[in-house]
């Protein structure tokens, strides 16, 4: 950080656009939550409000066939995948970086399994969840989704192309966003008016918006509100 004076002209080949590289935002890594969410697998009944309301895309399932949970870290909890119709034995995880966790607890609240199966607790008990979340987003294997993406439950295992922006803990605007993208992101074009989306949208250098494997994603620009209509249609029109 703070070394933007040291960058030369050259560094940014290929950008002289305006260009900028997503999913930047996944390398802050801002550690700022107090509190994080450990997840309480045998009381769990999956599903998936947690990350559903997530604004910052730091909790998701993850679905893991027999070799992936055989090789997965010790501190990752593993339970049989529930109500799923796939056709070689699943395992079902809720990864948790903590990170990039804001700490506003909406997981904790939302949770409707008896005695909750999320509890919020101290950030320097939950570091072993580090390790188990990286596994998750780099040795695990993305799964054909199971259950209708349009369904609470079955969004949530699509992937979020929006992740780790530096909206506010809590934030009740970031959660659609991201929710759009699982649904439709990978062929999304977004013109953004100015406001608070412009802010943890494009908070340069930190974007949130990413892509799959595919290298497919969201692409986002702005404009000033007043304008935001025409921007679009300019969009649209190429």
């Amino acid at each position: 950080a703070q070394k933007g004076f040291d960058l030369p002209v050259s560094a940014f080949d290929g950008m002289e656009d305006g260009t900028f590289m997503a999913g930047t935002a996944a390398y802050e890594k801002r550690g700022i939550a107090i509190n994080v969410p450990e997840w309480q697998q045998d009381k769990c009944i999956q599903c998936n409000q947690c990350a559903y309301v997530c604004p910052h895309a730091v909790i998701r399932p993850f679905l893991l066939n027999e070799n992936e949970k055989e090789n997965a870290p010790e501190a990752m909890k593993i339970v049989p995948a529930k109500a799923l119709k796939t056709e070689e034995p699943t395992f079902y995880t809720i990864g948790v970086t903590p990170l990039d966790c804001t700490g506003c607890g909406n997981c904790a609240q939302v949770c409707p399994a008896p005695g909750k199966a999320l509890i919020m607790k101290p950030m320097d008990t939950q570091e072993e969840q580090i390790e188990a979340w990286d596994y998750a987003v780099k040795d695990v294997a993305p799964k054909k989704n199971p259950m209708n993406k349009n369904t609470v439950k079955g969004s949530q295992f699509e992937q979020p192309l929006f992740e780790f922006s530096g909206a506010c803990a809590g934030c009740g605007e970031t959660p659609y966003a991201k929710l759009v993208t699982q649904l439709f992101g990978d062929r999304m074009m977004i013109a953004n008016a100015t406001g608070c989306s412009s802010i943890w949208g494009g908070s340069v250098p930190a974007t949130p918006y990413t892509v799959n494997n595919d290298g497919h994603g969201p692409a986002w620009a702005n404009s000033l509100f007043e304008d935001n209509a025409e921007f679009g249609l300019g969009m649209f029109l190429g």
